[in-house]
């Protein structure tokens, strides 16, 4: 099996023809890569093809296989990992002379607790303001998502809401309202993006015919890599 060479990254993968394609195609799974070749194209245009893609396969064949991305810490404590925007961010907790607690974010958490704060209020105190801010960065990306693609899939919801479930990433209600489990803010933002028009779509087909997906894979060709990634996170959620 060939293998595509990506910085220090050795992914493996295969090329499959197939009288049906039109075009050249990446599938990337866990296990590797899957290169669907249209019948005219030769050997060396499909390995070109791969090659020219290295990059975006990377990015998406490592998240794959992110296994715990999506699970929070067992401990809000400095040294901790944040599951944030599709990566694990440092987690830095300081005693400090405030009032009340404060949280920075810029490519890691930075917290500062009240002083007199024992240990266990710390890390309590430390977790509410981690989960508060990871919460209300999931509803203003996911009011984002809603006003850049409502305009394309014709339908605009009545509201938008997050909060945290244990067996739905989002969901359209009878009265318009779109629910998002806010911890798809941990997720890289196309997985996101995939949710938030997923749900959308079903303001105009509530259900999972062929007309729905058809209206999905308008708005987002590669869907379907995106929810095999999703799929494979839901462990998570439990």
């Amino acid at each position: 099996m060939p293998t595509l060479a990506v910085g220090q990254s050795r992914i493996p993968y295969q090329v499959r023809r197939s009288r049906r394609a039109r075009r050249l195609q990446v599938v990337v799974e866990p296990g590797g890569v899957e290169v669907v070749v249209p019948r005219r194209v030769g050997q060396r245009a499909a390995e070109a093809f791969v090659r020219e893609s290295g990059e975006w396969i990377r990015r998406r064949y490592e998240a794959l296989r992110q296994p715990d991305l999506l699970i929070l810490p067992d401990r809000f404590v400095s040294g901790a990992r944040v599951p944030f925007h599709g990566r694990r961010l440092l987690l830095t907790v300081e005693r400090a002379a405030v009032g009340e607690t404060e949280l920075t974010y810029a490519r890691a958490f930075r917290v500062r607790v009240p002083w007199r704060l024992a240990a266990r209020e710390r890390e309590l105190e430390t977790r509410r303001a981690v989960l508060e801010y990871m919460a209300t960065r999931a509803l203003a990306d996911a009011e984002a998502l809603v006003g850049r693609h409502a305009p394309v899939v014709g339908a605009w919801p009545r509201g938008v809401r997050v909060r945290r479930t244990k067996c739905q990433w989002g969901s359209c209600g009878v009265d318009d309202v779109l629910h998002f489990n806010w911890l798809l803010v941990a997720v890289p933002r196309p997985i996101f993006e995939y949710v938030v028009v997923h749900e959308l779509c079903h303001l105009r087909v509530r259900d999972h015919s062929r007309r729905f997906w058809r209206l999905v894979v308008e708005v987002l060709p590669d869907y379907e890599e995106r929810r095999t990634w999703l799929s494979r996170q839901g462990v998570a959620l439990s």
